[in-house]
């Protein structure tokens, strides 16, 4: 069991729960398999497929550091499966307290209205990552292929964050149209390029053009901002001697070039 306190479980919980769903999925897998007796029959009730439901079971077998499911001998094509106590323990108590925080959560929005709204920012201010790059938005479109996916996010302002993952990176994010995310780009990943204005076409997926804000130059490197429109800005780390060959100073412009596979996707969990 973990030592956070039960208002940072909750916190956690109410953040993680309407950014993506993936840990009621998880949960909601267990649900499916109390009732049909399956991991199969469990794993296309969810809308998950067999491989990605034997995953979540690990994961959440790990988490739980126990086993949540056992095998059954004769189950339907190989994939019986029922809860042990454990995960029993575990669905109840999961069940309850959904039943409640529904309930907490309308009485809120009553003696407050709207401030359910602020979870979003919540979140965002809650969330930590080394990545500098962070961008939220959600998810307009998803192509998917055998050995990668190409999943685009919108950020906003019609700009959109375009990345490639692992199709078992897709399934066990539970990404999907409407999805909400985040796209974590890494400073030294971004290239800087004068403002192309159309001169050029470029393999990088994604392209974005603004101001330079500051540029902090250090012995070997230089941490260079710019905003990208809607508020929104972006760092990169780039060689001195870049700045100087491109001629880069604040109040100019430039253009960031990224490559889709160089976006990190995550999702409040």
């Amino acid at each position: 069991m973990s030592d956070s306190h039960p208002e940072q479980l909750v916190q956690s919980f109410l953040m993680g729960s309407k950014q993506s769903r993936s840990g009621q999925r998880r949960l909601e897998l267990l649900n499916k398999i109390a009732a049909l007796g399956s991991l199969s029959a469990a794993a296309k009730a969810c809308g998950m497929s067999y491989k990605g439901a034997w995953q979540a079971i690990e994961a959440m077998n790990l988490a739980a550091q126990e086993n949540l499911v056992v095998a059954q001998k004769g189950g339907s094509g190989g994939g019986g499966m029922a809860l042990t106590p454990a995960g029993h323990a575990l669905l109840a108590a999961y069940q309850l307290f959904n039943e409640q925080m529904q309930h907490w959560m309308r009485e809120l929005e009553d003696i407050s209205p709207g401030v359910l709204s602020q979870l979003e920012i919540m979140r965002k201010v809650s969330m930590k990552t080394s990545a500098r790059n962070l961008f939220h938005g959600s998810v307009t479109a998803i192509k998917t292929g055998p050995v990668n996916c190409e999943v685009i996010l919108a950020i906003g302002d019609d700009r959109e964050v375009v990345a490639q993952i692992t199709p078992d990176s897709l399934e066990r994010l539970g990404l999907e149209i409407g999805s909400d995310a985040y796209a974590l780009i890494k400073a030294s990943w971004v290239i800087l390029s004068e403002d192309i204005q159309g001169k050029f076409k470029t393999s990088a997926r994604n392209v974005f053009c603004g101001e330079i804000l500051a540029i902090e130059e250090g012995a070997v490197n230089s941490d260079v901002t710019f905003e990208i429109g809607g508020g929104q800005k972006m760092s990169a780390v780039v060689t001195n001697q870049s700045v100087q060959s491109l001629q880069l100073a604040v109040g100019e412009r430039c253009c960031a070039l990224i490559k889709a596979s160089h976006v990190l996707l995550a999702i409040a969990d």
